[in-house]
């Protein structure tokens, strides 16, 4: 693979106030609500949320693959090692998927072509991006393979005749065959069964730091998070409401979603404690409730909840918080 370089100037990856809505004639969906997210050459982000967080909107955006004509950017920025994704030409755009990020998506069934062989679908992308005819572009495809531990010689085969973690196997190797420089996992584990997600989680970990690729990785798994993460932004109806260092998020929770999540894991030194999940469900992001979005469900809501929506409150250097909860003076109020 050849070594891709950086501008060398900041972050790989700058999200700055990006809104996303998703219109109909019947209603509009607020998807992303003026996010900031920011990851560094060679590092990881966990994205962490419900379903209907807002994830995968914010993923695709990276790509500018936001469907159209019901996606719409209302505003912000997406830069990928300096340049406004949002601001691509077409060409440019097509040399950006695939090239500079690349995206592994959740379930690798409906990410196949299937009626195509896996070297061909791994080849196409090699000859787009690095000019190969299909000879060698194939050859290419075939030590791709190798390298996430599927003989060469399963090639010519297509994707029925894989097993699911097979088939996320060549989906790893579709998305890292022309070394990006930010590599997206959205959910790469969801479809899979625990230990085949085990295998595929360190397969990509391995290739990242060999690599030297920005991840953005994409769960509702604390547990990957703590396998794979440097940061972690917490997300909660198209917003972030806590972000931090690994130790920042799993040390030091500070929003009341934040430690929803951790107290509705499993406690493996104690197996008879009860589980204890956040209540109510995530809101419709097409009628998003007034003030902080998650105060129908929280424990500590005030009145000042309820009608004005908080703001982020930088808890430290790297940690911040959105949460009236917090005031300088109340640091341990969780």
């Amino acid at each position: 693979m050849e070594d891709k370089k950086t501008n060398g100037s900041g972050n790989l990856l700058n999200i700055e106030n990006l809104v996303i809505q998703y219109v109909s004639d019947e209603e509009v969906t607020h998807a992303v609500n003026g996010i900031d997210l920011h990851i560094s050459a060679g590092k990881t982000l966990g994205l962490v949320g419900e379903t209907g967080a807002g994830k995968t909107t914010t993923a695709l955006s990276i790509l500018n693959l936001v469907p159209s004509p019901q996606g719409r950017i209302i505003s912000g920025k997406v830069e990928v090692n300096g340049v406004d994704v949002f601001k691509m030409s077409a060409k440019q755009l097509h040399a950006h998927r695939g090239n500079s990020v690349a995206m592994i998506f959740q379930d690798p069934m409906t990410a196949l072509n299937p009626i195509k062989t896996v070297g061909a679908q791994i080849a196409e992308g090699i000859e787009i991006h690095k000019g190969l005819g299909k000879t060698a572009a194939l050859a290419e495809a075939i030590k791709m393979l190798e390298l996430v531990g599927i003989p060469g010689g399963r090639a010519n085969e297509y994707p029925h005749q894989f097993s699911g973690g097979m088939k996320q196997r060549v989906v790893i190797a579709i998305a890292l065959a022309c070394n990006p420089l930010l590599l997206i996992a959205d959910e790469p584990t969801t479809a899979l069964d625990v230990t085949i997600q085990a295998q595929v989680l360190k397969l990509i970990n391995e290739l990242r730091v060999k690599y030297r690729m920005s991840m953005l990785m994409i769960t509702h798994d604390l547990g990957i998070v703590a396998e794979v993460c440097d940061s972690v932004a917490i997300m909660y109806a198209g917003k972030i409401v806590e972000y931090g260092s690994l130790e920042d998020i799993f040390d030091h929770y500070r929003h009341p979603y934040t430690k929803g999540l951790f107290d509705s894991l499993p406690n493996i030194e104690d197996r008879q404690a009860e589980l204890k999940p956040i209540k109510g469900l995530i809101p419709d992001p097409t009628n998003l409730p007034t003030g902080c979005a998650f105060h129908p469900r929280c424990d500590y809501c005030t009145e000042e909840c309820k009608s004005g929506e908080p703001f982020a409150r930088q808890v430290s250097e790297t940690h911040m918080v959105r949460c009236n909860l917090y005031r300088e003076t109340d640091r341990d109020m969780l």
